[in-house]
């Protein structure tokens, strides 16, 4: 039977009210108030039926990409349910890396399709290595799937190993999707979208991870333009419009994208820096330290994972993921988007735990 459900996300849900919360993995919530909305960005009627044009042209510019190449979405959950709606049919082969973010299968097998799993390697800092994709590819392959950085340990791929793995799925019909959605924070190293590196990649992003815009629910698929509008008139059969005050606030975000993301990056660098030290300190625990982001997936030796996992939430009031979700037993996933004496108070309640 097609899973109606994601267990990952229901999980999370009912963790979203501890004290310290290291499962949600976006940047802190940026204030609406500080993106200076107008009370027209509230009453304004303007035409979006396809997005609204001064949304999807500010996107586009970000990108270095054509408007007719960006399909807006509600979020990058729904960007990526509606690429893979796009591109898959049932019985279609889906090769997934592993860990995995669990949604990604769970959507796989729910359109139909048959996931198949190729690792990433804690040896390589989980970087993917595109002639392991390759030995995976069947002819029913249709979508190689990745996310960038990566969902839960933060490694970067370049775009020369996006564009090796392109070649290889071009070779039996497929296409490749790359989630985005944690790569804005590297945008001021000038890092910017796979999207385009051939015409068989498609990315999907979103303001929630990087921007702590979750409020919104603004995100978008980038792709080669034909691709993009049969994305766009598959979203006819879902949720159709966005609705126009998130376009509008969403544009604003954009207009002040740098100085949002610089706020965030300097909080992040301080709560990277102090779980780098609480990781190197603790011998059960080892990690590959992030290349960038929110989040980092640490190895706990000795310890039931689960059980710790639990007692933290129910003791301490820390909540973090196991590895359990992400296909990957004996790790924790552990994110660092709060405000640093929060953080630092959350890695003394882990300590203590552990302990």
């Amino acid at each position: 039977m097609r899973p109606k459900q994601s267990d990952y996300l229901t999980w999370s849900k009912r963790r979203s009210g501890a004290r310290y919360n290291l499962a949600r993995s976006g940047a802190p919530r940026f204030p609406l108030a500080d993106l200076s909305p107008s009370l027209d960005d509230l009453l304004a009627t303007d035409p979006h039926e396809d997005g609204w044009p001064p949304l999807v042209d500010r996107i586009a510019a970000r990108y270095g990409v054509s408007a007719q190449s960006v399909v807006t979405t509600h979020g990058c959950s729904m960007a990526n349910h509606l690429a893979y709606a796009a591109l898959l049919e049932t019985g279609d082969d889906v090769l997934l890396e592993t860990p995995v973010y669990e949604p990604l299968v769970t959507l796989t097998r729910y359109l139909g399709a048959r996931p198949n799993l190729v690792a990433r390697r804690a040896e390589a800092a989980w970087r993917m290595d595109p002639a392991d994709v390759k030995r995976a590819l069947t002819p029913r392959t249709k979508l190689v799937i990745l996310s960038n950085l990566h969902n839960p340990t933060g490694a970067l791929d370049d775009d020369a190993t996006v564009a090796e793995i392109a070649r290889a799925a071009e070779q039996v019909g497929a296409h490749v999707l790359v989630d985005e959605v944690y790569l804005e924070f590297l945008h001021a190293d000038g890092v910017r979208t796979s999207a385009g590196v051939a015409p068989n990649v498609l990315a999907t992003r979103s303001l929630t991870k990087a921007f702590g815009l979750d409020t919104l629910r603004i995100g978008w698929v980038v792709a080669e333009p034909a691709l993009a509008e049969r994305i766009r008139r598959l979203n006819d059969l879902f949720s159709v419009t966005i609705a126009h005050p998130s376009e509008r606030l969403a544009a604003r975000a954009l207009d002040q994208a740098d100085g949002i993301l610089a706020r965030t990056r300097a909080a992040l660098a301080r709560n990277l820096e102090a779980m780098d030290a609480f990781v190197r300190a603790r011998p059960r625990l080892s990690w590959a330290r992030p290349r960038a982001g929110t989040v980092g997936f640490v190895r706990v030796e000795g310890v039931d994972v689960d059980a710790w996992v639990e007692r933290l939430h129910r003791e301490y009031e820390v909540a973090i993921v196991p590895g359990r979700f992400f296909d990957a037993a004996g790790h924790v996933r552990i994110a660092f988007g709060l405000a640093p004496d929060d953080f630092r108070a959350a890695l003394e309640r882990m300590a203590r735990a552990l302990a």
